[in-house]
Parts: C-alpha cells; sequence; structure tokens
C-alpha cells in the first residue's frame, strides 16, 4: 500500500506543479489599441459579492467539476500491475490521499512493531526484545497469579516447553499471559467435562453388572475382577483408571469387569481367595470350627457347623482343581 499511496502523491504533486506553472507563465491578454478599458462602478458590497461568488465558484470547480479519467489507476501504475491492483481497493483518487495520510500519521505515531533483527547480533536482540516487552530468556515471563495458582505438576513441563517456543518467536509478555489464561481455563473446561463423563459411565456400568450379576454377588465380583486384574505383572491396582480409545476407563466398562471376573473367579476359585484378609478369614474361621468340633461335638452338630465346614472344604477343592 505505501508503493500506491507514494505513486499516488507524486502524481498529486506533479499535477499541482504543471497547474501553478501554466498560470504563471501566461501573459496577461493587453487590450486592444485605442479601446479604452471603462467598468462600471461597483460599491463595496457588489466588490464583496463577487468575491465571494467568484471562490466558491473556484472551490467547486476544484472539488466537483474535476474528475480523473477512468485509467487514473492504470496510468499511476505505470504498468506495476501489483500496484495497479493496490489502487483497485480505492474507489477514487480522494480515498488515496486519505490512506496516504492516515498511513503518515500511524508511521509518525510510532505504534508500527520494528521487526525482530538478526539473531545472531546478541546486542540488538537484546535491545529489541526490552522495547518489545520480552524477557532475556524463557524463565522471565511473568504470569498471572490466576494461573501461576492453578498450575498442575502436570501442567508445568508443558508450561516451560511453551515459553520457550515463545521466547524463540519473539512474544512479549501480554501475549504470553493471555495464552497461558486461555491454557489453564481450557484445561479446567477439560476436567469438568471428563469428570462428568466418567461419572456417567461408572454408573452406566453398574446399571448393567447388577442386572446380569445375581443379588449380593456385586461386591464379590467386583474384588475377583480387581485381584485378577492386579495380579498382570506391571498392571498393579490403578489398572481401572487406563482408559480405552473412547475415552471410558477400563473400571467403567461393564464387558472388561465381567471379564476380569471371570478370569479372577477361574484363578482363585471363590472371592474367599480373592485377597489376602479373605484368605486369612477363611483360614481362621475353619481353625476355629475344627477346635470346636474336637472338643465339643455336639456345639458343632447344633449350631451347624458341620455345613458350614464342608463349604470351606468345598471351596479349598474346587481352588486346588483349578
Amino acid at each position: 500500500m505505501s508503493e500506491a499511496l507514494a505513486a499516488a502523491a507524486d502524481v498529486i504533486d506533479k499535477a499541482t506543479e504543471t497547474t501553478t506553472e501554466t498560470v504563471a507563465d501566461k501573459p496577461a491578454e493587453k487590450p486592444a489599441q485605442g479601446v479604452v478599458e471603462t467598468a462600471a462602478p461597483e460599491t463595496a458590497t457588489d466588490t464583496s459579492k463577487a468575491t465571494g461568488e467568484a471562490d466558491k465558484g473556484e472551490e467547486t470547480a476544484d472539488t466537483d467539476d474535476f474528475a480523473w479519467p477512468d485509467d487514473w489507476r492504470e496510468r499511476v501504475a505505470d504498468g506495476d500491475e501489483d500496484l495497479a491492483k493496490e489502487l483497485k481497493r480505492y474507489g477514487s483518487m480522494k480515498n488515496v490521499v486519505k490512506a496516504l495520510r492516515e498511513a503518515k500519521a500511524t508511521i509518525r505515531s510510532g505504534k508500527l512493531t520494528k521487526p525482530m533483527p538478526d539473531a545472531s547480533d546478541e546486542k540488538a536482540m537484546a535491545e529489541w526484545r526490552k522495547e518489545q516487552g520480552i524477557p532475556d530468556d524463557p524463565s522471565g515471563y511473568k504470569l498471572p497469579d490466576t494461573v501461576t495458582k492453578a498450575l498442575t505438576d502436570e501442567d508445568k513441563p508443558v508450561l516451560a516447553t511453551f515459553t520457550e517456543f515463545a521466547h524463540k518467536k519473539g512474544l512479549p509478555n501480554s501475549a504470553v499471559e493471555v495464552a497461558t489464561e486461555w491454557y489453564v481455563s481450557t484445561m479446567d473446561q477439560l476436567a469438568e467435562q471428563r469428570a462428568e463423563a466418567d461419572n456417567e459411565a461408572r454408573e452406566a456400568a453398574e446399571d448393567a453388572l447388577r442386572k446380569d450379576w445375581a443379588h449380593g454377588e456385586f461386591k464379590a465380583n467386583m474384588t475377583l475382577a480387581s485381584r485378577a486384574i492386579e495380579s498382570i505383572p506391571g498392571v498393579g491396582k490403578t489398572w481401572s483408571e487406563f482408559r480405552a480409545p473412547d475415552g471410558r476407563r477400563l473400571g467403567d466398562i461393564p464387558e472388561f469387569i465381567a471379564w476380569a471376573a471371570d478370569m479372577g473367579r477361574n484363578q482363585f476359585g471363590d472371592v474367599t481367595f480373592a485377597n489376602g484378609d479373605s484368605e486369612r478369614k477363611h483360614t481362621a474361621r475353619k481353625t476355629e470350627i475344627e477346635e470346636v468340633m474336637k472338643t465339643n461335638l455336639n456345639l458343632y452338630y447344633e449350631k451347624g457347623m458341620d455345613k458350614e465346614y464342608q463349604a470351606i472344604l468345598d471351596k479349598e477343592a474346587k481352588r486346588v482343581a483349578r
């Protein structure tokens, strides 16, 4: 745009010079010989009126009657296609001149951004960074308290990478502030959305499993599922937090939990042996019944311990068989 404006300004200057020279060089016409110039006397009022009308006429001629030719853009461009395209953005030469004036005002105001110097010139880069509000190194960016207080341990490495990138690209502190505020706000929104989705998935999984399993088996089967998955090397107790491609946690997928419960039943035989506490309770109760059986056989049968003892033996037999 600056080239178009400069060209337009040059054309206007030349036109002004030509008009001035023509008027100045043209000799005044002398009256014919023997003819005496006479003029009717004019009052001061008539003279003033005439002068005013003349001035008004000249102003009208300068603004309204004068018109640039239809191909003024091509003439100003003088074969420069890029300049011609630039001039087509303006509806008239008047608009070109206005744009020229605005461009000059913007330049003089100092609002134009100074381009980044050669990165190898450390002194020039230091001065430029100071002018642009850029710290000397990435760690110098000052972030709002709302950002620093909201950052988690997982966010900090991401932020460090971003500030390094921003510093290389010459982003001022104000731009980094806006970007980090957006990041924190977006992460908060995503966390809320994920928590809501997780709650919905967990409730849906529990409803589905309770329908498939017999009454009272839910807790026992969940224990078997957990023990089976935890026994896989390298998985651990956080297996339920692993996420599937659709975003659901494994612990919220009913088909996966049912499969894991079957695996646990095949491995441990019964929920009794699914964890150390349950197995210790099982062993302790077996020992207690055996002691009663040895010391008080009548009590053993009266309390139905014979049936409970047989159930314990059956569980152990099933476990051995597997």
